[in-house]
């Protein structure tokens, strides 16, 4: 038979090659009988092509990922009249001390009870709305009214048991005791600002030193406004350009020369006249600060959403498009109480509202890095990373 005497030719020459031959590309052993169909010579082309249109089709429906800040994002429809979500949040998860938690269950959880809404699930922050904005008028005039209640000498070491669940956010902020006393009535930062002259001499590492334990990180501000220069900009800086003003809970003393370009203010007075200023600032700055609002450990009153005020006052300042350099300790949602708070994927969505994520800056590198979840979360429960996140008013 031709079959068998093909396929008999075919094995003795296989079996007269040398190791080498088998090594390079295979030959084709055909019969007449069952010839190469004309189509496999073009099966490395067909699959070449299927997949070109396969990743085209993804990029399509896929969400893109913002190199930058880490986000997944969805797509941008300015012009869509706002109404029901479009999104199954049940498919959406964020890292929580609890574990994975859905976006469903945090809107209606968490976000709902607390004045917002999810409108976009982005991750791993997810954006919010404000189901009822409140006007700068009352932002201020509810600061003061807490402002003015009466403070315990002392800081208090344990949350107040009436409002835990604010503190908390209905149980999905883990909660763990670092206790500090640094209510100062003489403030506990003129020693630098008494130091402006010299310090305009030093290095990014010298001025990182300043910041004690956040030293090294603290070079994330610096390489944040590097990477969004200030040249000729007005702007304010929140507990720490061509004028700065500086809000503080404790007097501060500024060197004489540098009175014309730094100024300061308390907490009180400023929000006694926040519409002089009100939409005037190019840019604010704020590192190692607002995590403390509301905690009591500087002498401040006690707030559950301390931060979040102050995040709504600087939003009443800045003009719309104003930067925002924002360091606050970044890993899984939780307080360390009464030292600070700690922001992860749920409470840092509130703090961003009415702020675009630009970028975000580590004290490692110049260039900006991706947070996104893995980064994160990476150090585990009540462990941080002080990052500057650089943000842009809406």
């Amino acid at each position: 038979m031709l079959l068998k005497t093909n396929l008999r030719d075919a094995h003795e020459q296989v079996s007269q090659t040398s190791l080498h031959h088998l090594l390079e590309y295979p030959k084709k052993i055909t019969t007449k009988a069952f010839p190469a169909a004309l189509w496999s010579r073009f099966l490395p082309l067909i699959i070449l092509i299927s997949l070109l249109s396969f990743l085209v089709y993804l990029n399509e429906v896929n969400l893109d990922v913002d190199a930058g800040t880490g986000r997944i994002l969805q797509p941008n429809e300015p012009n869509t009249p706002r109404g029901p979500l479009r999104y199954d949040l049940n498919e959406y998860n964020v890292n929580t001390f609890k574990g994975y938690v859905s976006l469903q269950e945090l809107n209606e959880k968490v976000f709902k009870p607390f004045g917002y809404e999810i409108e976009k699930p982005t991750l791993p922050v997810p954006i919010l709305r404000m189901l009822t904005e409140p006007t700068c008028d009352v932002v201020f005039a509810e600061w003061l009214l807490i402002s003015q209640k009466e403070q315990p000498e002392v800081p208090p070491k344990q949350l107040p048991v009436d409002q835990t669940n604010s503190f908390l956010l209905n149980g999905y902020t883990a909660l763990s005791e670092w206790y500090f006393n640094d209510h100062s009535t003489k403030g506990d930062k003129s020693r630098n600002w008494n130091r402006i002259g010299e310090f305009m001499k030093f290095t990014k590492t010298q001025l990182g030193e300043l910041a004690n334990s956040y030293d090294k990180e603290s070079e994330s501000m610096y390489h944040a406004m590097s990477g969004y220069p200030l040249d000729g900009m007005n702007g304010f800086v929140v507990g720490s350009a061509q004028k700065i003003l500086t809000v503080e809970y404790n007097p501060i003393e500024i060197q004489e020369e540098f009175k014309d370009r730094l100024s300061s203010i308390l907490q009180v007075d400023f929000a006694k006249t926040w519409e002089q200023y009100a939409g005037s600032f190019d840019f604010a700055a704020s590192f190692s600060s607002i995590e403390h609002s509301g905690l009591g450990r500087y002498g401040d009153p006690i707030d559950p959403i301390g931060d979040l005020r102050e995040m709504l006052k600087i939003k009443c300042l800045l003009k719309k498009g104003g930067l925002l350099f924002l360091g606050i300790p970044y890993g899984t949602d939780a307080i360390q109480f009464n030292s600070h708070r700690i922001y992860g994927s749920i409470r840092l969505a509130m703090m961003l509202y009415g702020f675009d994520w630009l970028a975000s800056y580590s004290g490692e590198q110049e260039q900006p890095i991706e947070l996104n979840s893995l980064r994160l979360h990476s150090k585990g429960l009540f462990q941080l990373t002080q990052y500057t996140l650089v943000l842009r008013k809406l």
